[in-house]
């Protein structure tokens, strides 16, 4: 199945457990899978459900469901910000597929526009735009199999240039898709990333991958659709500049990675309790927080609890916002 199938699929499901959930006047776990879901249809759905601040699944089994009347306009406000962001593009995006289809043979490139046919010459695109970096450079990364290995494996190459003596104030942004909390590691992975002066975010979804330099380079990389065909590296300054506006209007709309709290500023909660205050800030399922930690899913729910309790939360959303307030996120 390809990645816009399996996006699609986790889409559907999610919307058959919504509906389900909105009939039941007591929602519970058990009752969604007396309905023939699976225990990981059922947890796949709910950090979905949960990620949109639709749902409250931090209990064993019983699942809140907040008044769709509040939380459905929120979603579909944050949507229509992100499709305004794309449309903005799609002009220079329209005019550089033209330019550079328009007399070139396949596999060849332009002056301004280079088309990258394997996996290896997009990569050497990346490294070769990152390192004419100054001021800024901004990457969207889209998932893949290659790239969950990239960000656990080899975390420094996701943006490889650094401040330096010449650009001292080098500004250095990257955005995630959300769902790569569910990949072991990845959470650390990002962690050292902003640990080394980047600025991490996630966001829902990514239609593709992008590297912006400067308002003057840039790479979009579609290798998580194909093998690297269609990938473009692009020198056109107009094209580069509206590739960075675009870049740079998700990196607003998308979400910190929350700081892990350490130290006295827990008061009474412990480092893991910090590790777990983040992730829960950043949307994890239990699932995906157990993953990440190393522990078992049964602790992550005691720990939740807790948290709560000593926040003074009714509901992980509110423990987050409460978090964040503090100042401990």
């Amino acid at each position: 199945m390809s990645v816009p199938d399996v996006r699609l699929a986790i889409d559907e499901l999610t919307t058959r457990v919504y509906l389900l959930l909105l009939r039941q006047p007591a929602p519970r776990r058990s009752a969604l899978l007396r309905e023939g879901l699976t225990e990981d249809e059922v947890t796949a759905a709910l950090a979905n459900l949960e990620a949109r601040h639709m749902v409250n699944a931090a209990r064993r089994d019983v699942i809140e469901v907040f008044p769709p009347d509040t939380t459905l306009p929120a979603w579909a406000a944050d949507l229509e910000r992100q499709a305004r962001t794309t449309r903005s593009a799609v002009e220079g995006l329209t005019h550089m597929y033209n330019e550079a289809r328009s007399g070139v043979a396949a596999g060849q490139s332009s002056r301004d526009v280079a088309i990258l046919d394997t996996l290896e010459e997009v990569e050497t695109a990346f490294f070769r735009a990152s390192r004419r970096a100054e001021s800024r450079v901004v990457r969207l990364v889209a998932r893949s199999d290659r790239m969950d290995q990239v960000v656990i494996r080899h975390a420094e190459s996701i943006i490889a240039s650094h401040s330096t003596v010449t650009s001292p104030a080098l500004e250095r942004q990257v955005v995630f898709e959300q769902s790569i909390l569910e990949v072991e590691g990845a959470f650390s992975a990002l962690e050292t990333m902003r640990a080394d002066g980047i600025d991490v975010r996630l966001t829902p979804h990514l239609a593709f991958s992008v590297l912006a330099v400067d308002r003057s380079t840039a790479v979009i990389d579609i290798t998580h659709l194909d093998t690297g065909g269609g990938s473009l590296y692009v020198q056109q300054r107009q094209l580069a500049a509206a590739l960075m506006d675009m870049c740079l209007g998700l990196f607003a709309l998308a979400t910190p990675l929350p700081r892990t709290p350490r130290g006295k500023a827990l008061v009474r909660l412990t480092d893991r309790d910090g590790q777990i205050l983040a992730l829960l800030a950043a949307g994890a399922s239990d699932l995906t927080m157990a993953r990440q930690l190393g522990i078992s899913q049964r602790t992550v729910e005691r720990r939740v609890r807790s948290i709560m309790t000593e926040l003074g939360a009714t509901t992980r959303f509110q423990a987050g916002a409460i978090a964040g307030r503090r100042g401990l996120i």
